[in-house]
């Protein structure tokens, strides 16, 4: 879930904004490998099928689409593999993307690994800029591969860096940082992937995102 909340604005020009980039950078390099991944950062399980994730752009979340592929490419290189991949089967996906007005008002998306759906929240999304409305759907995409919410985490010293400076936390960055790839990658492998009669089961279910969007209550 991507919360309004947390979201902090910096203004950086020139020289400024490019040391402010590189100390980011080394920030992230430095917590990626001294930071200790814990079950507090991760569910049960991810969206993957046979190691890729499907994904549909429903037609009421079509005006993002342009930022949600550019958002599935970004984590496909800092995955080092094609694990996003677009398709015009909303039957045939394993994610589907979907506008909505219908969340709460300082909710810009919502990701839901059991049925498969990301929602856009439009009230948001469409005051946005490019740079945010990418920075949203790269962060519900990080739910897809089963990281949780890190400005939820317990440890609140580490939960104050992660706000700041990771995709999972909420800081409305754009760039996949070392930590971030390096998470993702780690939660894919202590997750689970859903067979295809478990994933139909929760499609199914009428409590979940996914009928809640065919029948236009989301």
């Amino acid at each position: 879930m991507f919360n309004f909340k947390h979201f902090f604005v910096v203004m950086m020009a020139g020289l400024i904004g490019l040391i402010g980039a590189t100390a980011t950078t080394q920030t992230q390099t430095a917590a990626a490998t001294t930071i200790k991944f814990t079950s507090a950062m991760h569910t049960n399980k991810n969206l993957t099928y046979k190691g890729t994730i499907k994904y549909y752009v429903k037609s009421d979340a079509k005006k993002y689409q342009a930022n949600i592929h550019y958002a599935a490419n970004r984590w496909n290189k800092a995955l080092g593999k094609k694990v996003l991949r677009p398709t015009n089967s909303l039957a045939g996906s394993r994610l589907v993307f979907t506008g909505t007005n219908k969340l709460g008002g300082d909710v810009a998306g919502m990701a839901e690994i059991n049925s498969g759906v990301i929602a856009l929240n439009t009230s948001w999304m469409n005051r946005y800029g490019t740079q945010k409305q990418r920075a949203v759907v790269i962060h519900e995409l990080g739910h897809a591969f089963g990281t949780k919410d890190l400005y939820n985490y317990p440890d609140a010293s580490l939960r104050s860096v992660f706000k700041k400076q990771t995709i999972m936390g909420g800081n409305y960055s754009t760039r996949i940082g070392s930590f971030d790839a390096k998470l993702a990658k780690w939660t894919l492998t202590k997750t689970r992937t859903m067979s295809p009669s478990e994933f139909s089961h929760y499609r199914s279910n009428e409590g979940l995102y996914y009928q809640q969007m065919l029948r236009g209550q989301l």
